[in-house]
C-alpha cells in the first residue's frame, strides 16, 4: 500500500492494546511514520471527537485492533468526519464478524481485517466444513470456528492422558495434570496444521492472512462458497 503516515486505536483491553503497540513498533522499523496513538473505551458511541483529532495529523492509515461494538461507530462515524476520505482502515479479527458488518454497513467496503487463514488449512479443513453443514445445517458463524475445533480435541486428548475414574463411576481430573497434559502436546494433528504446545501454553500454529471487505459482504451478509471468512 506504500503508506508511511499511520495512526492506531485502541480500546484499553490488554489485547488491543498490544496489538496496536506491536503494529506501532514494527510500522516504524519499516519505515513509517506513527502520527497518533488514542483510545476509546469499549463502551463508547460517539468517535467523532478522537477521529477528528487523528486527522489533524493526516494519517494515511488507521489500525484499530478493537471489538464489535466500538469498530462498527468507528468505521461508521469515518465517512461523516472531514479528511478521511483517502484514508484505509484496519482492524483485526475481534471485530472481523457477521455482526460487525452490520453494525458498519457500507463504510466497510474496502476495508481491512487481518484474521485466520482459512485456505492455508488444506483438505481436511474442507471436509471439516460440509461435515459441519451437514450436521447443524448452516455455515460456520465466526472466524474462529476451526481453531476452537482443534482446542476442544486438544482438551478431550488431555483429559484422556489424566482422568481417573473411581469404582463408584467418579471421574477426577487434576487441574496441574490437565495443564501439563496440555503444554505437554507435540506434533498433534489438527484442521489447522500441526499443533505444539510450549511451557506458557501458547499452541497455535498460526496462520495469519489479510482480507478486504468487498461489497458483496456488506449487502448479502451470507457466506459465500467456501466460508464468509474469504480474502
Amino acid at each position: 500500500m506504500k503508506v508511511k503516515r499511520a495512526a492506531t486505536i485502541h480500546d484499553g483491553s490488554v489485547y488491543a492494546e498490544q496489538l496496536a503497540n506491536v503494529f506501532a513498533e514494527t510500522f516504524k522499523k519499516n519505515g513509517g511514520t506513527i502520527v497518533a496513538q488514542e483510545a476509546v473505551a469499549p463502551t463508547d458511541t460517539d468517535m467523532k471527537p478522537v477521529l477528528t483529532k487523528i486527522i489533524t495529523a493526516k494519517p494515511e492509515f488507521i489500525y484499530y485492533p478493537i471489538f464489535v461494538a466500538a469498530a462498527g461507530h468507528i468505521t461508521r462515524q469515518v465517512k461523516e468526519v472531514s479528511g478521511y476520505e483517502k484514508v484505509a482502515l484496519m482492524s483485526a479479527d475481534g471485530a472481523y464478524s457477521v455482526d460487525f458488518y452490520k453494525a458498519a454497513g457500507e463504510s466497510a467496503v474496502g476495508m481491512y481485517h487481518s484474521s485466520p487463514d482459512f485456505e492455508a488449512f488444506g483438505k481436511v479443513y474442507e471436509d471439516f466444513l460440509q461435515k459441519h453443514l451437514k450436521k447443524y445445517g448452516e455455515k460456520t458463524l465466526a472466524p474462529f470456528h476451526a481453531h476452537a475445533y482443534d482446542a476442544a480435541n486438544l482438551i478431550f486428548n488431555a483429559i484422556k492422558k489424566v482422568a481417573k475414574k473411581e469404582k463408584d463411576g467418579t471421574l477426577y481430573i487434576g487441574r496441574k495434570a490437565l495443564r501439563d497434559a496440555l503444554y505437554a502436546t507435540k506434533n498433534m494433528k489438527g484442521i489447522t496444521g500441526t499443533i505444539n504446545c510450549n511451557e506458557y501454553g501458547d499452541c497455535a500454529d498460526p496462520r495469519i492472512a489479510v482480507y478486504k471487505t468487498g461489497v458483496e459482504n456488506i449487502k448479502t451478509l451470507v457466506m459465500p462458497k467456501k466460508s464468509f471468512w474469504k480474502p
